[in-house]
C-alpha cells in the first residue's frame, strides 16, 4: 500500500507548496521517460519523485531572473 504524502509536511523543506508541485512534476516526467521501456514498474513516478524529495535526493534552484513580485 502506498505511503500517503501530505503537502504540509514539506513546508520546512521548500519555500512554496506550488514550487514543490512544479519540481515534483518535472521529476515525474523524467522518471516516466526513463521507464517507458521498462516492464513491471513497481511504483508510480509520482510516488518515486515525492520519496526522492523527502529523502533529500531531489533538489532545485531558483532562476536568478525569477521575480514573483512583478506578476
Amino acid at each position: 500500500m502506498p505511503i500517503p504524502f501530505y503537502v504540509h509536511e514539506y513546508k520546512d523543506k521548500i519555500d512554496s507548496i506550488y514550487r514543490l508541485v512544479i519540481v515534483a512534476a518535472k521529476r515525474v516526467n523524467q522518471i516516466a521517460k526513463m521507464e517507458r521501456h521498462a516492464f513491471g514498474r513497481k511504483k508510480k513516478p509520482t510516488v518515486v519523485a515525492l520519496e526522492e524529495f523527502e529523502q533529500g535526493k531531489l533538489s532545485y534552484r531558483k532562476n536568478e531572473k525569477e521575480d514573483l513580485t512583478k506578476i
